[in-house]
């Protein structure tokens, strides 16, 4: 009875220190798995970037505030081209596209609000107004320094048409004033410098043209006038953007009494007259001739 007792002891040893090998391998197996695998994963793990996303819905032309900001930790992989990584990038610019909230904010989908819209010409046209094109030279046109964004008036010199016997007098007119430029050329408001002819040394006789902004009405005036007339531009000041005044027509009557100090009329000469005595017979009378 001693006997197999000790054998059964000395079988339940063998197999418990078989059983604690046999741990300790599959242990040691399954810890250099884990390595290897930690290995691979510190090998191809990349830190998350940070980068800005928008806080809410953004619109179109929308002025990026702080509150409309966030930031998000995305994968590299997932990082957009043209992504923000702080703020300040983007504060104060204009969305250009609208934005979904949770989205990287992209510089490709914004401009600073110097450069205007960097759309159609049509956004960036006053509400209400229509785009009209004339031509101009360096004379007609300021010199070439009218830009887009500039404010100009409009003048018109014609010849009145004769009243009676009196020749009709050449007249200048402002037609409109504080009409904003909203392209020379091809170059329009917001849009790349270079594109126009105006300035950039072209000879005096050399044409270009000039978009402007005008009530349907006014833009109908204007057509007319351009085939009846000569179109002048004025250049305004920044500062005078909403001003009008009260202009005279020009005319020899109106240059005379603003630069002589009195009025001068169109009346024709008076002609010189003679009495002739003209006898009939016994009868005398006399007439009146004008020379």
């Amino acid at each position: 009875m001693g006997r197999q007792r000790l054998i059964a002891f000395g079988f339940a040893l063998v197999c418990g220190v078989l059983a604690v090998i046999f741990a300790v391998q599959w242990r040691g197996q399954q810890l250099r798995k884990f390595s290897a695998l930690e290995q691979r994963l510190r090998t191809n793990y990349r830190e998350p970037i940070a980068v800005v996303t928008a806080a809410k819905e953004l619109p179109e032309n929308t002025v990026v505030e702080v509150s409309h900001l966030t930031t998000a930790n995305v994968p590299e992989e997932f990082v957009q081209p043209y992504a923000v990584r702080a703020p300040e990038e983007v504060l104060g610019k204009v969305t250009i596209a609208p934005i979904a909230a949770g989205e990287q904010m992209l510089l490709n989908k914004l401009r600073r609000q110097e450069e205007g819209p960097s759309g159609t010409l049509s956004t960036v046209m006053p509400k209400g107004k229509r785009a009209v094109t004339i031509t101009v030279d360096a004379i007609t046109g300021v010199g070439g320094f009218v830009r887009p964004g500039d404010m100009v008036d409009v003048l018109w010199t014609v010849k009145a048409p004769p009243v009676g016997q009196e020749e009709g007098q050449i007249l200048t007119f402002t037609l409109f004033q504080d009409v904003p430029v909203l392209a020379i050329g091809r170059e329009a408001l917001g849009g790349s410098r270079g594109a126009s002819k105006a300035g950039q040394g072209q000879e005096e006789s050399a044409a270009y043209l000039v978009t402007l902004a005008l009530t349907p009405q006014e833009a109908a005036f204007l057509l007319y006038v351009r085939e009846q007339g000569r179109i002048q531009l004025s250049l305004r000041p920044r500062g005078d953007k909403g001003q009008r005044v009260n202009v005279a027509p020009a005319n020899m009557n109106t240059l005379m009494e603003s630069v002589l100090g009195k009025e001068v009329t169109n009346q024709p000469p008076q002609k010189s007259t003679h009495a002739v005595e003209v006898f009939k017979g016994p009868e005398r009378s006399v007439v009146t001739v004008n020379e």
